[in-house]
């Protein structure tokens, strides 16, 4: 028998509770437009709503996680996905973004931790091998970050930022046909690339080799 009947074959509707569940969904609602919108503190009152309405739905604490890292709030955005977590259990989107909020913070083994089991959960997904490759990278194990940063090419060959970072790290490695190679595949995707190339210090060691003269 179906739950949402009443009388003595089923439980009676919990009227209470259904509003405050269409409540909290027409806030969410309302936050998603106004952060598509980049209206940032609107959307974090509006998700703020809907976790006032309903604190079980960890779709609300997620979007309001997002909310507040795109308003540069770090530490409340992983507040927000960990609560996530602990109402979804562990989630590769969610695990992808509060890896990353990690990451900026230079929380470097939390942020890996995250991105490995996220990378299980779905390891389909690009974003989050070049995330943890730029983590491997700061902790100095460029090889490894190598090939991090491949995998995510390989599962979008028009990735320019996962060129551009495989270029800055085989330029740290000293490897400049390679690093000219993948340079030149991001500037094809994404022509600001060059001017970011020249301004940045990781090709000094390739600047000036027959392979950079295009740069």
């Amino acid at each position: 028998m179906s739950d949402n009947t009443s009388g003595a074959q089923g439980r009676p509707h919990d009227d209470s509770q259904l509003d405050a569940q269409a409540e909290a969904n027409r806030y969410n609602t309302l936050g998603i437009s106004q952060a598509t919108q980049n209206m940032l503190q609107q959307a974090i009152v509006s998700f703020s709503k809907a976790i006032e309405f309903d604190e079980t739905n960890p779709g609300y604490w997620y979007n309001r996680g997002i909310s507040y890292a795109n308003d540069n709030a770090p530490t409340l955005a992983i507040q927000d996905f960990t609560q996530a977590l602990v109402l979804r259990g562990d989630d590769a989107d969610i695990l992808n973004n509060r890896g990353s909020v990690y990451a900026m913070l230079g929380e470097w083994d939390k942020a890996y931790a995250d991105l490995t089991l996220c990378i299980e959960l779905n390891p389909n997904q690009p974003e989050p091998y070049n995330t943890r490759a730029a983590v491997l990278a700061q902790k100095g194990d460029y090889v490894a970050a190598t090939i991090d940063f491949s995998r995510a090419i390989a599962l979008r060959p028009q990735y320019a930022e996962a060129h551009f970072n495989l270029a800055r790290v085989n330029a740290l490695m000293g490897r400049c046909d390679l690093a000219s190679a993948h340079l030149k595949e991001a500037i094809v995707l994404q022509p600001t690339y060059k001017q970011v190339a020249r301004m940045a210090g990781d090709f000094d060691v390739c600047k000036g080799k027959p392979e950079f003269t295009a740069f």
